[in-house]
């Protein structure tokens, strides 16, 4: 097999989220951080109030100024101009709807088992971490994260909610030294949002498809990946498959096509170990939802502490309900084998018990597995 290496769809992809920092870091500032609720423990706020609301009037001072002048509005306007045509090209020069980056560590030899982890991560710029999960940028919570994956060690790891491309690139720099291969931006999207979705492997890689869901529409392109690794990087078939992905979280209906295209992907794949798995938004607790499921998986997580909450997000906005949530899954697809199982699925915490907005990596939790055949 062929992998397309790091190359010049990765750098226009770079080049285009640096164009849109201001823009996004001025949104932040002015859509989130100025109306936060005023509460010295939540959020980004200082532990002053009298500093905090200074710093927020210096906020919409300085946004007043800028506007009054001719320099920052046109600058603004050109960033955003060149940071779309970067992006335009960038996707144009993908190849198969993903862009892959060579890690610098060895491809690891598997013995019969291979340990699985995913994790929806709030990766959101422009401060939508706010009002999407209830926690602060990605900036001030990416280390505590990547130490979270560290201690976990997942042979493959895959990730959702990587919106922010320079949070990929963050990522990688980061864990270039642990995994042998990221696949990064799937789902091109020019105007609106990619998937989101990003896979890690220290495994050798068989084959790597990324396939966008048929009922996506323009603002969001949601897809589904499609890792099958082998024990060893000389061996010429695949000793597992991890699938990845994020379901779309409005209506039913649109999920039921979604799981029935990897269904149908699995089905006219060859028989090897498959797990499913992310942020399926098919709510384990209720039969029609997780019940979708039960026919053709074994979810390996069965505990009873919610893999999200709206616990944080209800800070921000207290109208919200705040249930617990089972949505997020390590699933074994049972037609592929007897010979396979997922062994100590658990969780990896994000959020304390308190809900601190100020210290939570994310409003869900992490999920691990070892996946054995």
């Amino acid at each position: 097999m062929t992998i397309e290496i790091d190359g010049l769809d990765r750098t226009l992809l770079d080049l285009s989220s640096k164009c849109a920092e201001p823009l996004t870091w001025a949104f932040g500032l002015l859509r989130f951080r100025v109306v936060a609720p005023l509460d010295p423990s939540k959020f980004d706020n200082f532990q002053n109030k009298i500093v905090e609301v200074a710093y927020r009037a210096f906020i919409l001072m300085g946004a007043a100024l800028a506007i009054m002048t001719i320099v920052v509005p046109v600058a603004f306007i050109v960033l955003g101009i060149a940071s779309k045509v970067l992006r335009a090209i960038g996707f144009a020069l993908q190849k198969n709807n993903y862009t892959h980056v060579q890690g610098l560590a060895p491809e690891k030899i598997l013995e019969n088992q291979a340990k699985v982890m995913t994790w929806n991560v709030c990766g959101i710029g422009g401060g939508m971490g706010y009002d999407h999960g209830g926690v602060i940028d990605w900036r001030s919570r990416v280390d505590q994260i990547v130490e979270k994956i560290e201690a976990e060690d997942p042979d493959v790891l895959v990730l959702q909610e990587i919106y922010d491309t320079a949070l990929a690139e963050t990522l990688i720099e980061k864990l270039n030294e642990r995994y042998a291969h990221f696949f990064t931006h799937l789902g091109a999207n020019v105007m609106g949002s990619v998937g989101g979705c990003m896979v890690l492997s220290k495994c050798a890689v068989h084959r790597f498809t990324n396939t966008s869901f048929s009922n996506n529409e323009w603002t969001l392109n949601r897809t589904f990946a499609s890792l099958e690794i082998k024990a060893r990087p000389e061996d010429q078939v695949p000793c597992a498959r991890i699938i990845g992905t994020h379901l779309i979280h409005d209506d039913n209906p649109a999920r039921i096509v979604q799981l029935g295209e990897i269904l149908d992907s699995i089905r006219n794949a060859p028989q090897i170990p498959t797990v499913l798995m992310g942020d399926l938004n098919l709510e384990r607790e209720q039969p029609q939802e997780g019940g979708m499921l039960l026919p053709h998986f074994e979810n390996g997580y069965q505990g009873v502490e919610p893999t999200r909450t709206n616990r944080m997000l209800k800070q921000w906005d207290e109208a919200l309900v705040d249930p617990g949530d089972f949505i997020d899954y390590i699933s074994l697809y049972r037609e592929h084998g007897p010979d396979v199982s997922l062994q100590n699925t658990h969780l990896v915490r994000a959020y304390d018990p308190d809900y601190n907005t100020k210290t939570a990596l994310s409003d869900h939790n992490g999920l691990s597995a070892l996946l054995v055949w």
